[in-house]
């Protein structure tokens, strides 16, 4: 092809202007005239991998490794390939791609990348010393970098080294650097620096409420606890009383169930994570309800075509399991999370998505076949509204299929947020409204911190 290396030279310019849909149609281009052309590859590649489009990624990326032609382009390659690996979650894959890129050109981004491999597989002395090997290559490395070697020298218990680590190298405005500075100051039971620091700056409320997020993530809920307390001070302080975000966490370590989560912690919880949730659900958490659940589901389904809403859609799992195996008429998808319901219109699932509450949505309907909610009841506490409105809004011999996670009182708040019911307390709600019980079977939800969560499918039917 004539002027290849201005097309490839166009595209570069495209794509450093954030126009990447311009320079994937020039790089493909390219590559049906000439399919071993690394620097296109290794483009469409990298396209791919600001898409989470982590399978095609792959799949260019191997090409450009096969046709790279020196060791320089081939490091490159196979960097970008671990890239695309780990968010797959095939991390022994990953690191094999990201040694060989080592052994072939060490750099120090590299190093970084493979520490972060290290992390996720728990290896913390690998880890530490791959980002003291990049950190020495080049001292000016971003701050990541330290706030990474921070979090290994945690977990190999030098507390003080870490703290001291990251205060030798400041980034207050880097939200990761605040909180595990914010973690190590409780660890090292100096909080109350935390608490001066918070008060003299502009922080948003998201920022704040992060602080005690990340130490109840990594399994410190009474720094998370403090953390949490210090912030609802700071905000009454401010004079907002009650913070629907804050207010449900504190609920939720101190053990007080309050009947439903908030709706702005539902959303910003969803918001914030819509771009990668089924990436992390399904290949990090190992997540395989909306399959299990059309499995039990099927041999209750007539064969007549069939009017479906799916509540809680979410990027629409449960649609995109359903739709090849049932004959459906329409199917609407109701979720809280905006760009939930962005992500959901993407399957194709879907005739109809409603953003909204999922009880007073259903309030219009009237003759549904079936309605399903894959972990969802989990932001409910009380759940007599939700089988109240679904009753009414299924039509006669209507389904009603739905998960749970299981606890033994009829239903509590616990420390992650979430709200697990007891097999009791679901007969007794059925019963009270007149469905007719066909099925409850415990399953593996997912799993948590590498522990499996319990939960149980169940299918109901309007009599």
């Amino acid at each position: 092809m004539k002027n290849t290396e201005q097309l490839i030279s166009k595209a570069i310019t495209l794509l450093n202007q954030g126009k990447s849909e311009r320079a994937r149609l020039i790089c493909n281009k390219i590559v049906l005239e000439a399919p071993l052309h690394y620097q296109a590859q290794l483009l469409l590649g990298v396209i791919a991998l600001s898409k989470q489009e982590n399978a095609l990624a792959e799949k260019h990326l191997g090409i450009a490794c096969d046709a790279a032609t020196s060791k320089h382009s081939k490091a490159q390659a196979l960097n970008n390939l671990s890239l695309s690996l780990i968010s797959q979650q095939r991390l022994s894959e990953a690191l094999t791609a990201i040694n060989d890129a080592i052994q072939l050109k060490p750099q120090p981004l590299f190093y970084c990348n493979r520490a972060n491999i290290f992390e996720q597989l728990s290896r913390w002395p690998e880890m530490q010393q791959d980002l003291i090997t990049a950190i020495s290559l080049s001292p000016d490395i971003t701050t990541e970098a330290y706030t990474s070697l921070a979090v290994a020298k945690r977990h190999l218990r030098e507390f003080t080294t870490a703290l001291q680590l990251l205060e030798q190298n400041p980034d207050h405005t880097d939200q990761d650097w605040l909180n595990e500075w914010a973690l190590l100051h409780g660890i090292n039971q100096q909080l109350e620096n935390v608490k001066q620091y918070i008060h003299g700056v502009q922080l948003s409320d998201d920022a704040l409420i992060a602080l005690g997020d990340y130490a109840l993530e990594q399994s410190h809920p009474e720094i998370a606890l403090s953390l949490y307390l210090m912030v609802q001070d700071l905000f009454a302080q401010r004079g907002l009383s009650d913070h629907p975000v804050l207010t449900h966490q504190l609920n939720a370590l101190k053990g007080t169930s309050s009947l439903q989560a908030p709706r702005g912690y539902v959303e910003s919880l969803f918001d914030s994570c819509a771009g990668q949730f089924e990436e992390r659900l399904v290949r990090q958490l190992h997540y395989r309800l909306p399959e299990l659940m059309v499995e039990q589901l099927l041999p209750f389904l007539p064969q007549r075509s069939l009017s479906v809403i799916d509540l809680g859609c979410g990027t629409g799992l449960l649609g995109k399991a359903l739709s090849p195996h049932a004959n459906i008429a329409s199917m609407t998808g109701i979720d809280l999370s905006e760009q939930m319901i962005k992500q959901a219109s993407k399957s194709g699932c879907y005739q109809h998505l409603i953003h909204g509450d999922i009880v007073d949505k259903l309030t219009p309907f009237g003759d549904t076949d079936l309605i399903m909610a894959a972990d969802v009841l989990i932001y409910l506490g009380d759940l007599s509204a939700l089988f109240s409105h679904t009753y009414q809004a299924l039509s006669t011999g209507g389904l009603f299929t739905f998960s749970i996670e299981r606890c033994e009182e009829a239903w509590k708040l616990t420390p992650s947020g979430r709200y697990q019911h007891s097999p009791d307390y679901i007969k007794r709600l059925s019963d009270d409204m007149g469905f007719i019980h066909h099925l409850s079977n415990e399953c593996q939800l997912r799993l948590e911190k590498n522990k499996p969560v319990t939960g149980e499918i169940y299918i109901l039917q309007k009599p």
